[in-house]
Formats: C-alpha cells, sequence, structure tokens
C-alpha cells in the first residue's frame, strides 16, 4: 500500500485513540488472565478508538481554554508568531496558523503527542474504576467472572481438575492443581491452563462410578496445559488464601464439569 498524505493525517488524527485503545489493553492484564487477541472488524475496538480521539480532543480543547483563561487573568504568558492551538489552526483550514516556523511544526506535533498520552492515560484511569471495572470484566470474563474478581481482591485462588485426552486401557490422565494463568477464546471456552503445584493421578470409568488412582510422588512445579490436550475441566474456587495453603494431596473426590473443547 503506497503511503500517502490522507493516510498520515488519519493516523494523526487517530493517535489519541490508539493510545486510548493501548491504555484499555495494558489495563486489562492481569496475572490469572490472557487477554483475548482483537477480533479483525471489531466494533469494540473501533468504539474505543473512536470515544477515545473524541476524550483526548476534549481534554487538549479545554487545555487550551485554561491557557486562555491564565493569560487573560495573569498576563503570564510569551506571545509567538504562530498560533498554538492546533485545533483552531485544523478547524480553520491553517488560516489562523500565523508563521509555520520549526518551533510551530514542533509545538503542534507535541501537543498532538500529549493528546494522545493524555487520552491512553485518562482510559487507563477510568478503566481501573470500580464502576467500570466490574461493568467490563463481567463482559470479558463472563462465567469466570466471579472467581476473577475474588482472586483479583486476594480472598481465594483457583482450584482446576483438568481431565486430558491422553488414555491407556481405559484410564485417563488427569491433573489438580492452583490455577496460575488461563486463556479464553470469543466463546468463553478455556484454551490454556497454566497450573502450579500440580498433583497427577488416574481416572477409570467403573460400573461403580468415577474412580480415581493415586500413587505416592511429589507435586509438579508447573505445568502448561492447551486445548487440544484436554478433554474436560473443572474449577473451584478456595476462598480465604491468606494463611499459607496445604501441599496437594491425592484423595481429593473429582468434581466433573463440561467439556472445554
Amino acid at each position: 500500500m503506497a503511503f500517502s498524505y490522507t493516510l498520515f493525517l488519519a493516523l494523526v488524527l487517530l493517535f489519541p485513540g490508539l493510545c486510548a485503545w493501548a491504555g484499555l489493553r495494558a489495563t486489562e492484564r492481569t496475572d490469572l488472565l490472557t487477554p483475548r487477541p482483537e477480533k479483525p472488524n471489531s466494533t469494540a475496538t473501533l468504539f474505543i478508538i473512536a470515544l477515545g480521539a473524541v476524550a483526548g480532543y476534549l481534554l487538549g480543547a479545554f487545555a487550551f481554554v485554561l491557557q486562555g483563561l491564565w493569560c487573560r487573568l495573569t498576563g503570564l504568558c510569551v506571545a509567538v508568531a504562530f498560533d498554538p492551538n492546533i485545533y483552531r489552526v485544523v478547524f480553520t483550514s491553517g488560516r489562523t496558523a500565523g508563521q509555520v516556523t520549526d518551533l510551530a511544526i514542533l509545538a503542534w506535533l507535541l501537543e498532538l503527542a500529549l493528546t494522545g498520552g493524555g487520552a491512553g492515560a485518562f482510559v487507563g484511569w477510568l478503566a481501573r474504576r470500580e464502576v467500570v471495572k466490574d461493568r467490563w470484566d463481567a463482559i470479558d470474563f463472563g462465567w469466570l467472572h466471579p472467581a476473577v474478581r475474588q482472586v483479583k481482591t486476594g480472598d481465594a485462588v483457583i482450584l482446576a481438575y483438568v481431565v486430558t485426552n491422553t488414555s491407556h486401557e481405559g484410564a485417563s490422565v488427569a491433573y489438580e492443581g492452583i490455577v496460575q494463568q488461563l486463556a479464553l477464546n470469543d466463546d468463553q471456552t478455556i484454551t490454556m491452563l497454566v497450573l502450579s503445584r500440580v498433583d497427577r493421578f488416574l481416572l477409570r470409568i467403573t460400573s461403580q462410578g468415577i474412580q480415581r488412582v493415586d500413587e505416592e510422588h511429589e507435586p509438579i512445579a508447573q505445568m502448561q496445559l492447551h486445548l487440544s490436550e484436554i478433554a474436560n475441566v473443572a474449577l473451584e474456587v478456595i476462598e480465604s488464601p491468606k494463611t499459607d495453603l496445604p501441599p496437594v494431596t491425592s484423595g481429593r473426590p473429582l468434581k466433573l464439569a463440561g467439556d472445554a473443547a
């Protein structure tokens, strides 16, 4: 695609919105959940970029209003040969630009950069407010939202029971451990799990029900499981982890949930 001046202007005008989107993505990252990649042509992403651009330019315009009031009330302003208000220059098609000097170009570009930084910082601050964060997390995490909220506040950990696709003579390999990180797709299906302090065991389905077969061994320090390896996963929220958790031991009853795949 050939580079054009129109494309450059469009990117400059959208710069505050792109900064706002980056601020939001940086804020929503957690140690527990891996953020989903953006969808192509996502209307939600377009909305954040447009909203961030508008918010950034409102902040920038408001700053120039405050600057005008300061100059009129105190007279402590320095006269320059160009119009420092980039928005007035844009809306008047450059008729109020004055002398387009090197300093003028530097000042205008710096104003746009500060506007983008302000938009990103403002959206990041807004996304951390509880009234926004709870609603955004409910959309992003879906059915995992209550558990994620408890983990974020430090009041709980999530214990995962994972049955894998690996089997031998009717016995399936399964793992039990503390969820360190997980990822969801657009259907809010678990696509990746990172477990710590992992206990491994076998599961057999008999006429009497599900039989768990354990052996004495040391827990695995850390383990990653991908969707292609997971046949079934169940999560259990364990509250009050402020005291040291006991080591993972064998013999816990397994609670099966719907297939993860």
